[in-house]
């Protein structure tokens, strides 16, 4: 009988853990962030880091964090004076409705239409909140700006995750508003990938020893 080596159980553990790590989150987070396994195949999501928030009825829907373009907000808006000297990228949100114009942002005070993601971070895509929110070019930090979005029918990404399309991480809002675009899918691949391994470690280390 030909016996498992230490790396086949190692590389075993690491889909168990992840596997469950992810199914544990995906039943009991509102919001949490998508990372796109290395094989990711559908070009949409090829080295992805996703946004995604379960809304009361349906399936999550989100936004990609990390492809920037070369739009500016305020080339939606020639004539309007509130975005004329702002120079907000645009982000290409994802694959649906790629002319909708949807963004994340931080207010202290719920907003009249737009949909919680943590604390005080909210996405909307209603031009009365839009408009509020170009009245604060001091908060520009603190706001995202997305063309189309991301959505999946109920089922579906649970489906993608166990079939080995993704990693799943607890929400962070420094993925939102802070972190280099650039840089923040092989940042959070790290993070994703790192403390499976060191559990499976542990975890192996426990069962081989007397």
């Amino acid at each position: 009988m030909r016996v498992p080596s230490v790396t086949s159980l190692l590389f075993a553990a690491v889909l168990s853990i992840a596997a469950g790590t992810a199914h544990a989150q995906i039943e009991t987070e509102h919001a949490f962030l998508l990372v796109a396994k290395q094989g990711m195949l559908d070009s949409n999501f090829a080295q992805t880091v996703v946004l995604l928030v379960r809304p009361d009825e349906g399936g999550p829907v989100g936004v990609i964090l990390n492809r920037p373009s070369t739009m500016e907000l305020r080339s939606l808006y020639p004539g309007r004076a509130e975005v004329a000297n702002r120079s907000d990228l645009l982000f290409l949100g994802g694959p649906l409705q790629p002319d909708a114009l949807l963004f994340a942002f931080r207010s202290p005070r719920e907003p009249s239409r737009g949909m919680l993601v943590a604390e005080d971070i909210y996405i909307s895509g209603f031009s009365e909140v839009l408009a509020e929110l170009l009245k604060h070019p001091e908060n520009s930090g603190q706001q995202r700006f997305f063309l189309g979005f991301a959505g999946w029918a109920e089922g579906q990404l649970e489906d993608e995750i166990a079939q080995g399309g993704w990693y799943v991480l607890r929400f962070d809002a420094r993925a939102v508003f802070d972190m280099n675009p650039l840089t923040m899918y092989q940042e959070l691949l790290k993070r994703a990938t790192a403390p499976r391994i060191e559990a499976a470690r542990v975890y192996l280390a426990g069962i081989a020893s007397p």
